[in-house]
């Protein structure tokens, strides 16, 4: 081999060497990519499953009970993890000369919905974990009110299965027996018609269908007395 071949040869085996080189570092930047794309995927799922077992950015939301007459509601403050904590309180009249201001019967209680889980754009799906009576006497005299204890909070009896649905939810997709505890859902044929979307957000009852709901107009319950 002359020295000009020995020159080509050797030139030849340096891009050789040069192009292996190159692609062996491709190789490894694209093995990197894509670990760096399944560590972005998981992270994504992570942060999206963490945000399924959550309720809306906009909560908590003060969630009520009741039936648009009588003395009566519930009252519950929902957290965005699923805790809240809440008050029943049912009024009557009769009063005597130590509580001339009437007999509020009462209930304090707090506890936490699990397995949250957003199934559409219109709703959620939550399960009653924990519900907590609070320890209060079983009757005491304050500010002009006697207060009886209640044992259960009514509205959320029997409850195991809730549903949250969101403010626009179409009522189509809204049964009868939950829609009557809406406040909006009252109306006069002549005057109104019924809405065709919430416009607030309902959380039901399912094995009652009860419904507590977040409407325009209700301030947070302050119990009857100064705590």
């Amino acid at each position: 081999m002359n020295r000009i071949q020995h020159k080509k040869w050797i030139d030849t085996l340096g891009i050789g060497l040069f192009i292996l080189t190159l692609l062996y570092m491709c190789g490894l930047t694209s093995n990197k990519d894509e670990i760096e794309i399944e560590q972005n995927v998981v992270t994504e799922d992570k942060i999206q499953q963490e945000a399924d077992n959550e309720l809306p950015a906009d909560f908590p939301k003060d969630l009520f009970f009741n039936s648009g007459a009588g003395g009566w509601r519930t009252y519950l403050r929902l957290n965005r993890d699923g805790s809240f904590s809440g008050e029943y309180s049912d009024y009557d009249a009769y009063a005597e000369k130590d509580f001339p201001k009437g007999t509020v019967a009462i209930c304090e209680f707090e506890g936490k919905f699990t397995d949250i889980e957003r199934i559409d754009q219109y709703y959620y799906t939550m399960s009653l974990e924990k519900l907590e009576v609070l320890n209060v006497p079983e009757m005491w005299i304050e500010n002009g009110y006697r207060f009886l204890k209640e044992d259960e909070p009514y509205g959320l009896e029997n409850g195991e299965n809730f549903t949250l649905y969101m403010p626009e939810t179409p009522i189509e997709q809204l049964s009868e027996d939950f829609l009557i505890w809406w406040p909006s859902w009252y109306y006069s044929e002549e005057e109104t018609v019924r809405p065709e979307k919430l416009s607030c957000y309902g959380m039901c009852n399912e094995a009652m269908q009860y419904g507590f709901f977040s409407y325009e107009g209700m301030d947070v319950f302050e119990p009857y007395i100064s705590r």
